[in-house]
């Protein structure tokens, strides 16, 4: 596949192509996470509960709230006030409502246990481990960052050639919070591993 190809698909396919991207970057970060814990395996089922969640919720949400939700209410104007809205907005009213919870859900559910316990894993999370402060840390000023140099409608996915050589930062940073997730959950057994 040549990198004209591969600029068409995601010109063409946006959704699919954000779902793929995702997934595959989610794969990559708990593997890496396992292959750092002093584990001698790696645990294919929680890797799963991370493709699903990097492909689903990160990629497919991406997609929604970078092209569809963030134009609506904030238009396509790349001024200091709407890259601040924007920021504001994806950090403190999407990241605890959307982003954080479909990673505990959809661990609750590859892991078999009530959705109601992996919510109350969230909220243990948050308030006894930093979850929040870990995600803010890094997502305020990554995105601070790309919001005020990536133009909107190239922050997922690459649309032209040019752009496939500068993946945007948004979501390539992905790949190192679901790390931070994945990596504390390293050392758990399966029936705890929700822990983020």
């Amino acid at each position: 596949m040549t990198p004209s190809d591969m600029s068409d698909l995601y010109a063409n396919f946006p959704l699919q192509s954000a779902i793929l991207t995702c997934g595959v970057k989610a794969h990559v970060a708990d593997g890496i996470a396992q292959v750092r814990s002093e584990t001698d395996s790696v645990e294919f089922k929680r890797n799963l509960a991370y493709v699903l969640y990097g492909g689903i919720f990160v990629g497919g949400m991406c997609h929604l709230e970078y092209d569809y939700i963030f134009p609506a209410l904030f238009g396509n104007d790349h001024s200091t006030k709407t890259i601040f809205e924007e920021v504001i907005f994806d950090n403190f009213i999407s990241a605890p409502l959307f982003w954080l919870p479909p990673a505990y859900v959809v661990k609750a559910a590859v892991y078999d246990y009530p959705m109601k316990e992996g919510l109350e894993k969230y909220v243990h999370d948050i308030k006894h481990n930093g979850l929040l402060t870990k995600y803010l840390s890094i997502w305020i000023p990554a995105q601070s960052i790309s919001f005020s140099v990536i133009p909107g409608e190239l922050y997922i996915p690459p649309s032209s050639l040019s752009v496939l050589y500068c993946v945007p930062l948004i979501r390539y940073l992905h790949i190192f919070f679901i790390h931070i997730i994945s990596q504390n959950s390293s050392n758990r057994t399966s029936e705890n591993c929700i822990h983020g």
